[in-house]
């Protein structure tokens, strides 16, 4: 059974960009490292299933982000930015994560939980979103145990934007070509697709109205019980620094 988290603590470091990789056209893997990272890699819950950190840019400009990957025999994060384009009425994220150096400071505060809470009986995971998930959903898929069957359902941009799900679990993973509409092609796919049969749990996540859309079906319409179900509304399509009520 994976265990549940606990609440974290907050804590707060100065990092350093130690290396910049292009995992797909739209997304950029940031490594941040330093001495300052040290005592935030050793808080509570920073390795949590889908945990996140808010990270204040060169600007001063903060905003939420998952924590993809640690490595803490080196000291580092891995952070995974959407690109949604290089100007900055796409976000100040994106457009710094766009051209981003080595070297480069950045602020960084958490953890906080991801919401991620697997009950014990769970005999089953869906995990679904858009490319804004994709860091919750790599980071609970490689902590979840071998005997429990998980279905992805996973909305990007093109088949260029798909990326490797690794996970000891019994994994399937169901790409969904996003519309220009966000995440109208994920509560298409979802809506009226039957649910396995046992006791399970459903993680979402990515654009707060469809994410608000599937959370209702769910918790009303299919009567999934509360304590299975676990949705966050990362980003709003029309406004800046969302914040998921």
């Amino acid at each position: 059974m994976l265990e549940t988290a606990s609440k974290p603590h907050t804590k707060k470091a100065l990092g350093i960009v130690q290396a910049v990789h292009s995992i797909t056209p739209h997304m950029r893997r940031i490594t941040v490292g330093g001495e300052g990272m040290a005592e935030l890699l050793d808080t509570e819950g920073i390795n949590d299933p889908a945990a996140w950190v808010k990270v204040f840019l060169p600007s001063g400009e903060g905003r939420a982000y998952t924590v993809r990957s640690i490595d803490f025999a080196a000291g580092t994060l891995d952070l995974d930015f959407v690109l949604h384009g290089a100007d900055t009425s796409s976000g100040p994220a994106s457009a710094w994560a766009s051209h981003a150096s080595v070297g480069e400071h950045l602020g960084i505060a958490g953890p906080r939980s991801g919401g991620f809470l697997l009950p014990g009986n769970a005999s089953w995971v869906m995990l679904a979103g858009d490319a804004t998930a994709l860091p919750g959903i790599q980071s609970i898929a490689s902590r979840l145990p071998a005997d429990i069957n998980v279905k992805i359902y996973a909305e990007v941009s093109s088949p260029e934007d798909q990326q490797p799900i690794d996970s000891p679990a019994r994994l399937r993973t169901q790409w969904i070509q996003a519309q220009p509409e966000p995440g109208l092609a994920l509560c298409q796919s979802l809506l009226h697709r039957p649910l396995p049969t046992g006791a399970g749990y459903i993680w979402i996540a990515g654009e707060s109205a469809a994410i608000r859309r599937l959370k209702m079906h769910y918790l009303q319409e299919r009567d999934i019980p509360r304590h299975c179900f676990s949705a966050k509304g990362y980003w709003k399509a029309g406004e800046a620094d969302h914040r998921d009520a």
